[in-house]
């Protein structure tokens, strides 16, 4: 009886059957390389910010509601320069206006978390300077937060030198707590008010500061290269970093806030904050209409969109 014959493979065959091979374990060997990298990057240098960990606690912790008026002032600038300047001292320190030759040039993640930090310092400061630390429109404002906003907090974010950017952020930095020294000393004006309350949040929400990078998060797909995806997600984490640490002082200061806006409007978006604050994933991916892929812009941007309607169901509260 003959044995049956298998036919033999050609050598076309046993080069496809290489490649496949090849190619289904090439993918999880490079993705493992990849997260084992990654995964040693932010083990010394962080990429997910939980309230918890923020410095801000300390000064909630030393300022109370039935505080007086200069301490929550001083509070409420504490909170504005605090993100900046954990930036600065950073393990990288302000990596956004390092020379190219520098491995750190090439940690866009952190240099566009750091060009929406810096924009968000600047839009509180510039509002708190003008409305907030004088008693009524036409006063003067506070030289030191008019110092710091016009000549420091505006400078450029990326010049390495004469002077650097770090050295301007450190002096508008320098002058935000020399006025908060002389709120403390009865030396400058901190006024809130109820409309003051109220034109805070709309400003926040508004097209200055929110629109902003909300714009950057919905613009359609195939206006933005696949390479900004992770640049627009992560400038708008800066934004929102500075933002959570503001309003999270603003509303333990002045609990009110939260009994007129509603404490399940300000649950709401505080949660949303902190997904934006901690969302890191390995990698950005831009998941089309009904593609099995994750839409990691769109997934910001809803977030995004949560923050300021309820911010903004909490301004309306107020006004009433």
């Amino acid at each position: 009886m003959e044995k049956l014959q298998l036919p033999k493979m050609t050598t076309f065959g046993k080069w496809t059957v290489m490649i496949l091979l090849a190619f289904i374990l090439i993918w999880p060997l490079t993705v493992g390389l990849y997260w084992l990298a990654y995964k040693g990057y932010t083990a010394i240098d962080q990429t997910k910010f939980p309230f918890n960990e923020s410095n801000v606690q300390t000064i909630l912790n030393d300022t109370k509601p039935e505080s007086s008026v200069a301490m929550k002032g001083n509070a409420l600038v504490e909170s504005i320069i605090n993100r900046l300047e954990a930036e600065m001292n950073s393990t990288f320190g302000w990596s956004v206006n390092d020379l190219i030759i520098s491995p750190t040039r090439w940690l866009d993640n952190r240099a566009n978390r750091q060009r929406g930090v810096i924009f968000s310092t600047r839009m509180l400061t510039n509002f708190f300077s003008t409305n907030i630390a004088k008693y009524g429109k036409v006063d003067a404002e506070n030289e030191l937060l008019k110092a710091a906003r016009e000549k420091h907090f505006a400078f450029t974010e990326d010049s390495w030198w004469f002077p650097s950017s770090e050295n301007e952020f450190e002096k508008g930095i320098e002058l935000v707590r020399k006025y908060g020294d002389a709120l403390l000393a009865g030396d400058a004006i901190y006024n809130m008010r109820s409309d003051d309350m109220y034109n805070l949040l709309v400003f926040i929400t508004g097209n200055q500061f929110m629109d902003q990078p909300l714009g950057l998060l919905v613009q359609p797909d195939d206006e933005v290269a696949y390479t900004q995806l992770d640049d627009r997600i992560y400038y708008t984490q800066g934004v929102v970093l500075v933002l959570r640490d503001f309003l999270r002082t603003f509303v333990y200061l002045y609990p009110e806030i939260k009994e007129k806006g509603g404490e399940d409007n300000v649950r709401v978006a505080f949660r949303e904050m902190e997904h934006i604050c901690t969302f890191d994933p390995l990698l950005v991916l831009r998941g089309k209409h009904d593609s099995v892929t994750a839409d990691h812009r769109g997934k910001i941007a809803r977030y995004l969109i949560h923050v300021r309607e309820r911010i903004n169901d909490v301004a309306q509260s107020i006004r009433r």
